[in-house]
Protein backbone atom coordinates (compact mmCIF):
# COMPACT_ATOMS: atom_id res chain seq x y z
CA UNK A 1 0.00 0.00 0.00
CA UNK A 2 1.53 3.18 -0.87
CA UNK A 3 2.16 5.98 2.14
CA UNK A 4 0.41 7.98 -0.05
CA UNK A 5 -2.05 8.66 -2.10
CA UNK A 6 -3.29 11.85 -4.07
CA UNK A 7 -6.23 13.53 -2.96
CA UNK A 8 -8.19 16.38 -5.16
CA UNK A 9 -6.26 18.63 -7.16
CA UNK A 10 -3.35 16.27 -6.80
CA UNK A 11 -2.66 17.23 -3.16
CA UNK A 12 -1.58 13.96 -1.55
CA UNK A 13 -3.16 12.46 2.03
CA UNK A 14 -2.71 9.47 4.26
CA UNK A 15 -6.57 9.22 5.31
CA UNK A 16 -6.26 5.75 4.15
CA UNK A 17 -3.25 4.77 5.63
CA UNK A 18 -4.54 6.01 8.77
CA UNK A 19 -7.62 3.93 8.92
CA UNK A 20 -7.40 1.75 12.34
CA UNK A 21 -3.80 2.26 12.66
CA UNK A 22 -1.82 4.05 15.86
CA UNK A 23 -1.93 7.76 15.44
CA UNK A 24 1.05 9.75 13.66
CA UNK A 25 1.35 13.04 14.01
CA UNK A 26 0.44 15.34 11.04
CA UNK A 27 3.08 16.41 7.90
CA UNK A 28 2.61 19.50 6.28
CA UNK A 29 0.85 17.69 3.55
CA UNK A 30 -1.59 16.14 5.86
CA UNK A 31 -2.85 19.98 6.18
CA UNK A 32 -3.01 21.08 2.68
CA UNK A 33 -6.92 21.28 1.83
CA UNK A 34 -8.00 20.69 5.69
CA UNK A 35 -11.04 22.25 5.50
CA UNK A 36 -12.09 20.70 2.28
CA UNK A 37 -15.27 18.83 2.67
CA UNK A 38 -15.46 14.85 3.61
CA UNK A 39 -16.50 12.95 1.28
CA UNK A 40 -17.74 9.65 2.91
CA UNK A 41 -19.93 8.77 5.98
CA UNK A 42 -22.34 11.28 7.65
CA UNK A 43 -23.34 11.55 11.02
CA UNK A 44 -26.19 13.15 12.31
CA UNK A 45 -26.04 16.88 12.89
CA UNK A 46 -23.11 17.83 15.61
CA UNK A 47 -26.02 19.63 18.01
CA UNK A 48 -28.71 18.21 20.30
CA UNK A 49 -32.06 18.48 18.85
CA UNK A 50 -33.06 18.26 22.55
CA UNK A 51 -30.82 20.98 23.90
CA UNK A 52 -30.36 23.96 21.79
CA UNK A 53 -26.50 24.90 21.57
CA UNK A 54 -25.16 21.40 22.95
CA UNK A 55 -22.77 18.99 21.40
CA UNK A 56 -24.00 15.70 20.26
CA UNK A 57 -22.26 13.21 22.64
CA UNK A 58 -23.53 10.23 21.24
CA UNK A 59 -22.54 11.53 17.21
CA UNK A 60 -18.79 11.88 18.36
CA UNK A 61 -18.97 8.34 20.24
CA UNK A 62 -20.28 7.12 16.70
CA UNK A 63 -17.50 8.68 15.09
CA UNK A 64 -14.85 7.61 17.66
CA UNK A 65 -16.04 3.86 17.31
CA UNK A 66 -15.76 4.40 13.39
CA UNK A 67 -12.35 5.50 13.26
CA UNK A 68 -11.29 2.80 15.91
CA UNK A 69 -10.51 5.28 18.09
CA UNK A 70 -11.10 4.92 22.64
CA UNK A 71 -10.73 8.65 24.16
CA UNK A 72 -9.77 7.74 26.99
CA UNK A 73 -6.91 5.00 25.79
CA UNK A 74 -5.41 7.86 23.82
CA UNK A 75 -5.14 10.37 26.31
CA UNK A 76 -3.32 7.93 28.16
CA UNK A 77 -1.04 7.22 25.58
CA UNK A 78 -0.34 11.03 24.96
CA UNK A 79 0.28 11.51 28.92
CA UNK A 80 2.85 8.79 28.38
CA UNK A 81 4.78 9.50 26.13
CA UNK A 82 8.47 10.61 25.11
CA UNK A 83 9.59 13.01 23.37
CA UNK A 84 13.59 13.53 22.45
CA UNK A 85 15.20 16.35 23.93
CA UNK A 86 16.04 18.92 21.42
CA UNK A 87 18.81 21.96 22.01
CA UNK A 88 19.89 23.94 18.80
CA UNK A 89 17.67 21.64 16.47
CA UNK A 90 19.88 18.83 17.65
CA UNK A 91 19.13 15.74 19.81
CA UNK A 92 20.61 15.69 23.73
CA UNK A 93 22.58 12.52 24.03
CA UNK A 94 23.04 10.52 27.71
CA UNK A 95 26.30 8.92 28.79
CA UNK A 96 25.62 6.11 26.47
CA UNK A 97 24.87 7.67 23.35
CA UNK A 98 21.00 7.25 23.43
CA UNK A 99 19.08 10.16 23.17
CA UNK A 100 17.42 11.96 26.07
CA UNK A 101 13.92 11.81 26.39
CA UNK A 102 11.27 13.82 28.17
CA UNK A 103 7.81 13.54 28.71
CA UNK A 104 5.54 15.13 25.46
CA UNK A 105 2.76 16.53 27.97
CA UNK A 106 4.19 19.16 30.76
CA UNK A 107 3.32 18.11 34.41
CA UNK A 108 0.66 20.88 35.15
CA UNK A 109 -1.23 19.76 32.18
CA UNK A 110 -0.51 15.92 33.22
CA UNK A 111 -1.96 16.56 36.54
CA UNK A 112 -5.19 19.15 35.36
CA UNK A 113 -5.62 16.13 33.02
CA UNK A 114 -5.33 13.26 35.26
CA UNK A 115 -7.31 15.00 37.86
CA UNK A 116 -9.95 15.63 35.05
CA UNK A 117 -10.06 11.56 34.32
CA UNK A 118 -10.31 10.85 38.29
CA UNK A 119 -13.51 11.87 38.35
CA UNK A 120 -14.72 9.08 36.44
CA UNK A 121 -12.21 6.47 37.70
CA UNK A 122 -13.10 7.00 41.82
CA UNK A 123 -16.51 7.81 42.36
CA UNK A 124 -17.41 10.98 44.96
CA UNK A 125 -17.80 11.01 48.38
CA UNK A 126 -21.30 12.41 49.31
CA UNK A 127 -21.58 14.22 53.07
CA UNK A 128 -23.75 12.89 55.29
CA UNK A 129 -25.56 15.07 57.64
CA UNK A 130 -26.96 13.44 60.92
CA UNK A 131 -29.48 14.66 63.11
CA UNK A 132 -29.31 13.15 67.07
CA UNK A 133 -32.18 13.33 69.21
CA UNK A 134 -32.18 13.08 72.73
CA UNK A 135 -29.66 12.32 75.34
CA UNK A 136 -26.45 10.94 74.10
CA UNK A 137 -25.04 10.00 77.26
CA UNK A 138 -25.03 6.46 78.77
CA UNK A 139 -24.19 5.14 82.14
CA UNK A 140 -21.39 2.51 82.47
CA UNK A 141 -24.12 -0.26 82.99
CA UNK A 142 -25.73 0.66 79.45
CA UNK A 143 -22.78 1.09 77.55
CA UNK A 144 -21.77 -2.47 78.99
CA UNK A 145 -24.84 -3.69 77.81
CA UNK A 146 -24.32 -2.11 74.54
CA UNK A 147 -21.00 -3.37 73.90
CA UNK A 148 -21.81 -6.94 74.93
CA UNK A 149 -24.43 -6.66 72.45
CA UNK A 150 -22.21 -5.68 69.35
CA UNK A 151 -19.48 -8.09 70.51
CA UNK A 152 -22.02 -11.65 70.82
CA UNK A 153 -23.38 -10.34 67.39
CA UNK A 154 -19.71 -10.02 65.76
CA UNK A 155 -19.35 -13.46 67.40
CA UNK A 156 -22.29 -15.07 65.71
CA UNK A 157 -21.68 -13.79 62.09
CA UNK A 158 -18.03 -14.97 62.07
Amino acid sequence: MPRHTYGAGGRTSRVSDLAGAPPQLATSQDLIGANEPVVGNSHPASRSAKQPNRINLKAVAEACIEEGLDPATEIIKALNRSVPLVRNGAPVMDDDGKPVMVPLVDSDTRLRTLNELLQYTQPKLKAVEVKLNGNLELSSEQLDQRLGALIAKAAKAS
